[in-house]
């Protein structure tokens, strides 16, 4: 818990720790990851996240398949990703759990 108290100015403060196409202000936006996570979802299914900063906030993003095949494409581990500039685009995409029409995040190009 922080002392700090959520700011009224705008939205951040109250959407949740996972990053959000509709947060970003302009794409395509660059993203240095700060930290890295292998998690198990709810199905015991692996997944990548890794820890950006934007506005002065810590997130998390969750890479998927589309965005691990292209970092691997590159010949680089998944640790290997924190402090390299990761360009991200965003694309229309169907979520999977729901079937609906959403956007995503997509790695064109890593610094």
């Amino acid at each position: 818990m922080t002392d700090e108290q959520p700011s009224l100015d705008g939205w951040d403060d109250f959407s949740g720790e996972f990053l959000k196409t509709d947060l970003i202000d302009e794409f395509p936006v660059t993203l240095v990851p700060i930290g890295i996570n292998a998690e198990y979802d709810e199905n015991a299914k692996p997944r990548m996240v890794i820890e950006v900063e934007y506005h002065n906030k810590t997130w998390k993003l969750e890479l998927n398949k589309t965005n691990q095949n292209f970092i691997r494409s590159m010949s680089l581990a998944p640790k290997d990703i924190v402090g390299h500039k990761l360009v991200f685009d965003k694309v229309p995409t169907r979520n999977p759990r729901t079937g609906k029409p959403t956007e995503s995040f997509l790695i064109t190009k890593i610094d």
